[in-house]
């Protein structure tokens, strides 16, 4: 039978302030890993799409027939504000035509990192086995025995990750033998900048 919580209900009341508590935190935490304001991230998204990766590694293969160049041992890359470190690192280009010139205008789609995969971006940082970024709507991806993001000393962990980075959304799911898991550390400097 379900209990109807009442303002004379001190136990109560405490379980629901904790709750509601740990409702706040969890919804700090999401907000402080989108990192520009949506109007801003509106007015900045072409711009941000013509943004340079600059990658070092210890080798790269690339043939003239791939839209695919692969980067391999102590792999680097860096965009905006973002550093992926990892073993290896594909780059994916879609191949369109610039509607004036006509010519091919190679951008790029996607990056696939795998192996000790390390993702910073501001105050965030992620670490996982294979991180896959889209370009266009800007998810990235993060799977491992472990996938971990953190904050300061706040961090949640789980078998995929999901950033969502337009609209700040984050999707965390198990694989059914571990669960998710998460800290939510009140003395975090990015709580105390988002209130």
């Amino acid at each position: 039978m379900l209990k109807e919580f009442s303002v004379t209900d001190s136990v109560s009341n405490k379980a629901f302030c904790n709750i509601f508590y740990i409702f706040f935190l969890f919804a700090v935490f999401l907000c402080c890993f989108h990192a520009v304001p949506a109007e801003s991230r509106a007015q900045t998204a072409d711009k941000d799409k013509k943004a340079a990766v600059h990658v070092v590694s210890d080798k790269m293969t690339a043939t003239k027939t791939s839209s695919m160049v692969e980067f391999t041992g102590n792999v680097r890359a860096t965009r905006l504000d973002a550093i992926i470190n990892a073993d290896s690192l594909k780059i994916f280009f879609a191949e369109k035509s610039d509607k004036k010139t006509g010519k091919p205008d190679n951008n790029i789609k996607k990056i696939v990192a795998q192996g000790h995969v390390i993702y910073t971006q501001g105050k965030k940082k992620a670490f996982a086995d294979k991180a896959v970024y889209t370009l266009d709507d800007e998810i990235l991806v993060l799977t491992g025995k472990t996938a971990r993001l953190t904050t300061g000393p706040s961090f949640v962990t789980g078998k995929k990750i999901t950033l969502y980075n337009k609209n700040g959304k984050v999707v965390v799911q198990s694989d059914g033998k571990t669960r998710v898991e998460a800290l939510f550390n009140p003395e975090d400097k990015a709580f105390e900048n988002q209130q």
